[in-house]
């Protein structure tokens, strides 16, 4: 597809602008999210410790993914707004400036990160696989900023309405981390270690490609050498908007780790092998709302920057039906067959003995789906009629609530762990709704042709 065609979409109509960006979205985030589950099936061939040790370390690493996912949405969303406002020049100086924030915060992160991770692991409750935890996480805290810019670059390319592209990158680095975990863990005799620096050279080669991408003539923006300088403006505006995103990502994967602590309270560190193992099915399952949420900020946020208030709510209404709609259809394929889903993580003699225990908690745990779902649709609406604010409220608000709910069951057993994430996220599904109502309503008032 050509770039000036990309943008056609963008701009026309809404649910064809929606269906064409979240469809390559959804497979990449598809491609993503198996990578993470192929990551845990090589992993438990090494037993429960190692398992148990990835699921304390992935909160970090999905923290550093979703910092440059934050900025990458937020500047997508500054993008997209000021090429439906007929502001190339800003759009492509607004590229930039996303590369040089994600730089500097890469720099800044890593050495903080590198020699706080024997305390922070010991602070989320890494205890008896300490050892196997540092090895898992030193790698990525070595390369914070290839994996903030990565996912920088996708939002820019988003932005244009290139999702394709951004598609590319994403299953570019997951078909490589799929080819390269056997070989570093095994072949290489790397152990876990090589989980992440298979994740971390895919991940570099995905950014090799995204700069491709946007060097070439493939994409709608084109950049000058004034490009290139700070502009005070256009890193406000990325900021603006990046810096809630991030901030969101922020408490939603940092909290992960507060709650994999109370799973390992409740049922130490095979619980948390257990609920973990569940939990990334289940999120698996709900990628067509998250894919949906990213392919809404673009197209909600050029109809806000042309003041077309129909074409704003027709998309966020498609937005929802189409992403509730898919994410319930995968909830009954897990209700049908959870045990076939879940072999992959158990075909060892070390796992089998968990498969009954995952079966059981995943019949009932997965009917939190779509209620989360909610969540990054109305997030995406937020992002677009610059609000990204009320999106951090909300997720601070609903993590209070999983964490509140989570520590109560703690003293429990992995059961009512499952049903208070359940009641969790219908609280935060209900509050979000409200929220997202109110602020459509202002959001009229502001846009009609009297205001």
């Amino acid at each position: 597809m050509s770039a000036n065609k990309s943008v056609d979409i963008l701009l026309g109509d809404p649910k064809k602008a929606i269906l064409a960006m979240s469809v390559p979205i959804m497979v990449a985030l598809f491609v993503a999210e198996i990578n993470t589950i192929v990551d845990r099936a090589w992993c438990s061939g090494m037993g429960s410790d190692t398992l148990a040790a990835v699921a304390v370390v992935r909160p970090i690493y999905n923290v550093l993914v979703g910092l440059g996912a934050g900025l990458g949405v937020g500047a997508s969303a500054v993008i997209s707004r000021y090429i439906g406002a007929g502001s190339d020049r800003d759009a492509s100086g607004s590229c930039v400036q996303t590369a040089i924030l994600a730089g500097i915060l890469g720099l800044a992160l890593t050495p903080i990160l590198f020699l706080s991770q024997p305390f922070l692991l010991s602070a989320i409750g890494a205890g008896d696989v300490i050892s196997e935890s540092t090895s898992y996480m030193s790698v990525y805290s070595i390369a914070v900023v290839l994996i903030i810019l990565n996912g920088a670059v996708g939002g820019i390319l988003n932005g244009q309405g290139a999702s394709s592209l951004s598609t590319a990158m994403m299953v570019t680095l997951a078909t490589s981390n799929i080819v390269l975990d056997p070989i570093f863990i095994y072949t290489l005799g790397m152990g876990i270690m090589g989980a992440s620096l298979a994740t971390v050279t895919a991940t570099t080669i995905s950014l090799i490609l995204g700069i491709v991408f946007l060097s070439g003539r493939r994409t709608y923006l084109e950049f000058e050498r004034s490009d290139l300088r700070w502009n005070r403006e256009q890193s406000s505006a990325v900021m603006a908007a990046g810096i809630p995103q991030m901030m969101e990502y922020l408490v939603l994967y940092g909290m992960d780790a507060v709650l994999n602590y109370l799973v390992i309270v409740c049922a130490g560190t095979d619980g948390l092998t257990v609920f973990s193992t569940v939990d990334g099915l289940i999120i698996l399952m709900t990628v067509p709302a998250m894919a949906v949420g990213s392919a809404l900020v673009p197209v909600a946020s050029s109809a806000y920057g042309q003041r077309d208030l129909k074409r704003l709510n027709r998309s966020f209404m498609y937005a929802l039906l189409l992403g509730i709609g898919l994410v319930t259809a995968l909830l009954l394929v897990l209700e049908l067959f959870p045990e076939q889903l879940l072999y992959i993580f158990t075909y060892s003699d070390d796992m089998s003995a968990f498969r009954p225990e995952m079966v059981h908690l995943l019949s009932f745990m997965c009917l939190y789906m779509p209620l989360f779902s909610f969540n990054p649709i109305c997030s995406g609406y937020l992002q677009a009629v610059k609000h990204p604010n009320y999106s951090v409220a909300m997720a601070v608000w609903r993590n209070i609530v999983l964490i509140t709910f989570f520590w109560i069951a703690s003293s429990h057993t992995l059961d009512e762990i499952g049903l208070a994430l359940i009641c969790g996220h219908f609280v935060g599904m209900t509050s979000m709704c409200v929220l997202t109502f109110l602020t459509s309503k202002r959001t009229e008032r502001e846009m009609s042709p009297s205001a």
